[in-house]
């Protein structure tokens, strides 16, 4: 068996392989990233009598660079181990305290991350996971975006008509968009007709306000205390981007669903199964994850997501604050301790836990991560035994069953 290791870079990449006991088989050379160097690549695999069916070739998913080469390996019928490169950084430290990095150790240092870690070909094509990737980024770049519109919005609208909020439950409330985005000013609601002004907070609050809200509403437009400088001005900005968040939120929620048509069939669709993880969430976590055989120890994706807990000790000295160590994917972390705090709220297992940390007078974001890192384990062990998450009774729900039994 040969462990082949190809370090990507931009224009040339570099590729090395080493027998089953480790040593360096051949020398590593370097080829060009298009079809003459893909030549090149198979031309020495042949001089090193490599082939599709005594091999595994390990390379990096080092920014989109390794696409070509992955597409063209896996056309070929070679087995190809995609690895995300906090994995291999974390090896080359583990493997040498000297700061010698080049494209020729590197890699031969891939090609024995390969043979150390027995990899397989991965389980889930990289085309899935970069395109979960890719699409999961861009909406949490979309919901940021919104965010921001949304936060200026209110800004916005507190200067002109600082009233409105208390009127009709909150800036954010369908009722409040639908009157910044058609009247934007208290001069517009004090001088529209009464009934059209029914007829729209009707409608926006389906049924929950009418007639009476209406002529509160235009009382309290008579007499605002907001800003009339640049009124017009700001009343235009102000439907604007009223506008923009609604398309925003359209375009979020096509996105949506193309992302759960791509989760559909891969390890990560039975995550929704885990309380508190919804279809996004599963995408992100499946996404920055990967193939889950890459963990063999829930710790390494517990480290990978950065939310281990790192601690000071020097000599005598210990520190007595445990902090989160934010090494890793952030997208992973922030997908992790979102699910998190729901899953406390709905399953007895993490809710328990949850509990006798805070009882321990843990800190709310400190049990939270405690609760992230059961998670963890119980996503691994769902990836790879690709079965659906089992609840299990909380410990009062076991107490009172063993009460009953005796």
């Amino acid at each position: 068996m040969y462990y082949v290791g190809i370090d990507i870079a931009k224009h040339d990449h570099t590729v090395a392989a080493r027998m089953e006991d480790g040593t360096p088989h051949g020398k590593a050379i370097s080829f060009t990233n298009d079809d003459a160097g893909f030549k090149l690549l198979l031309e020495r695999f042949r001089e090193l009598d490599i082939d599709d069916e005594n091999c595994i070739v390990a390379m990096e998913s080092t920014g989109h660079y390794w696409m070509a080469t992955y597409s063209f390996l896996s056309d070929h019928g070679y087995p190809v181990a995609v690895i995300n490169p906090v994995l291999t950084d974390a090896f080359r430290k583990a493997d040498t305290i000297r700061k010698t990095k080049t494209d020729l150790i590197d890699a031969f240092l891939i090609a024995e991350f390969a043979r150390f870690k027995r990899l397989g070909p991965t389980s889930m094509t990289p085309e899935v996971s970069d395109s979960l990737k890719q699409l999961t980024r861009y909406r949490m770049h979309l919901v940021k975006e919104r965010t921001m519109l949304k936060n200026k919005a209110t800004a916005v609208a507190d200067r002109l008509f600082p009233e409105l909020a208390h009127a009709v439950g909150g800036m954010q409330s369908a009722t409040a968009k639908a009157l910044m985005r058609d009247y934007a000013t208290p001069a517009a609601i004090a001088t529209t007709d009464v009934r059209t002004l029914t007829k729209t907070i009707r409608v926006a609050s389906r049924g929950r306000f009418g007639r009476t809200e209406a002529e509160d509403l235009k009382a309290l437009a008579k007499k605002s205390v907001g800003v009339e400088l640049a009124a017009n001005a700001l009343a235009f900005e102000l439907k604007h981007m009223v506008n923009l968040v609604e398309h925003l939120g359209k375009e979020i929620a096509v996105l949506d669903a193309e992302i759960a048509r791509i989760l559909k069939g891969t390890p990560g669709e039975l995550l929704q199964t885990i309380p508190g993880i919804g279809p996004v969430n599963a995408a992100v976590i499946t996404a920055e994850l990967g193939a889950p055989e890459n963990f063999d120890d829930p710790k390494k994706l517990i480290a990978f997501a950065g939310i281990d807990a790192s601690k000071s000790q020097s000599g005598k000295f210990e520190g007595d604050q445990e902090h989160m160590s934010k090494r890793g994917s952030g997208y992973l972390r922030y997908a992790l301790m979102n699910a998190a705090d729901t899953a406390r709220m709905h399953d007895p297992y993490f809710g328990d836990y949850y509990d006798s940390m805070r009882a321990r007078g843990k800190h709310h974001y400190v049990a939270l991560s405690g609760v992230a890192r059961k998670l963890a384990g119980v996503i691994l062990a769902v990836m790879k035994e690709q079965r659906p998450y089992e609840p299990r009774p909380s410990v009062q729900s076991q107490k009172d069953n063993a009460i009953a039994q005796s």
